[in-house]
């Protein structure tokens, strides 16, 4: 066999074998979104699995449909992999991301094109290099936006495998459409843009593949925080979860300026549950954590602590603020009163605040005292209401 024989061979066998592996690893996921991601990857692979082995045919077989096919079942590929990273990426689809058709458009048109006869050799390779490159710039869109913020390391890698391959597809362009070239040749004669590109994409797909499985394990393992820190029937944080968070933004030495704690207790709930029965309770919880939820901000902590006591953490907030966000949840849940069945069950709360500078020596469970004892001021004041200190309340008059 020839170099060119070998090459395509390597390919093949590597490529086939990470299919394999892909394919395994899509039969074990559980997850919906995940799974799908996966399949579409494996869908990139196969395609550049077939690729391959057409790309040994002599273009003077079947007058270069061989060449012709080849060269759009392995954008095609890339394009499904590019599909399945930006699906992998987003928790829904980007209302500005490219529709499926236009990703894989360019290798539909890029076959058709080197299938018209009476083409040069020199004219086929540009055109395979501005379809590669117009692929993984209409790919890319999506996955480009935000690479910097935040991103596990497993995403990046990703992203920036495609980067570089539309880096190389680029060079390979201008090269090309400076000084054209029938085809790349194992000998002294290859370009510094042809030894680039054929090492580039003899390792791109594994390696890529490979940052991807990561970004999917990196990925579930989130997702498996995340459940084992949800509370399930409210969708906040558990006491544990909010406790431990709590620890760590309150010991921050980089602390946002004054931070308040907000216990916050639904009033009345005992008598909710008893006379509405528990199912009517549970949506009255989670009516109170959904106003909670709408009223964070970015790096807030909500939490439910148990029955009907839940807790907020508010980060860089002066005492008037955090008194005045108090106060618009206590009226939003007032003013909107939970229906059941035709049933109206009034919600009101009573929120006791707590305060301390972010970065202090500041033990949670001495916060947790004080806006529990606040709390307890704002129930004995007579109930939804707000209390922010300590002060003498005086007993609401009992009914005659």
């Amino acid at each position: 066999m020839d170099a060119w024989q070998v090459t395509f061979v390597t390919l093949f066998v590597g490529l086939a074998a990470t299919l394999a592996a892909m394919t395994w690893l899509v039969q074990r996921q559980r997850s919906g979104r995940s799974r799908d991601g996966l399949r579409e990857w494996c869908l990139g692979l196969g395609l550049q699995v077939l690729a391959w082995p057409l790309f040994a045919v002599p273009v003077t077989v079947a007058g270069g449909a061989a060449q012709a096919l080849a060269s759009g079942l392995l954008l095609a590929g890339l394009a499904a992999m590019l599909r399945a990273l930006l699906r992998s990426l987003q928790a829904r689809p980007a209302p500005g991301g490219p529709p499926t058709a236009v990703v894989y458009l360019p290798p539909f048109a890029l076959t058709l094109a080197l299938s018209w006869p009476g083409q040069a050799p020199e004219q086929r390779i540009a055109l395979f290099w501005g379809a590669a490159l117009l692929t993984l710039l209409l790919g890319m869109r999506g996955p480009l936006r935000g690479i910097g913020r935040g991103r596990p390391w497993p995403e990046r890698a990703v992203i920036l495998i495609f980067g570089g391959a539309a880096v190389v597809c680029l060079l390979r362009l201008f090269e090309q459409l400076v000084a054209p070239r029938s085809g790349p040749a194992f000998d002294a004669s290859i370009t510094v843009g042809q030894q680039l590109a054929l090492a580039y994409f003899l390792v791109a797909p594994l390696f890529a593949t490979f940052a991807f499985v990561l970004m999917q394990f990196e990925r579930q393992q989130r997702w498996l925080e995340g459940l084992a820190a949800e509370d399930a029937l409210t969708g906040i944080h558990n006491r544990r979860a909010f406790v431990e968070r709590a620890q760590r933004r309150l010991s921050r030495p980089d602390g946002d300026g004054l931070v308040a704690l907000l216990m916050i207790d639904a009033d009345g709930f005992k008598t909710v549950n008893d006379r509405h029965g528990h199912a009517v309770g549970d949506r009255v919880l989670a009516a109170v954590a959904d106003a909670m939820r709408a009223s964070l901000r970015t790096y807030d902590i909500a939490g439910r602590l148990g029955g009907d006591e839940f807790c907020m953490l508010l980060m860089g907030v002066s005492p008037g603020e955090a008194l005045q966000r108090a106060e618009a949840l206590r009226r939003a849940v007032a003013t909107h009163p939970v229906r059941v069945d035709g049933d109206v069950v009034a919600v009101t709360l009573s929120i006791g605040i707590a305060h301390v500078r972010a970065g202090r020596e500041t033990e949670l469970d001495r916060l947790l005292a004080i806006a529990d004892r606040r709390l307890y001021l704002a129930k004995r004041a007579g109930r939804n209401r707000v209390i922010d200190r300590d002060v003498e309340v005086a007993m609401p008059p009992t009914p005659a």
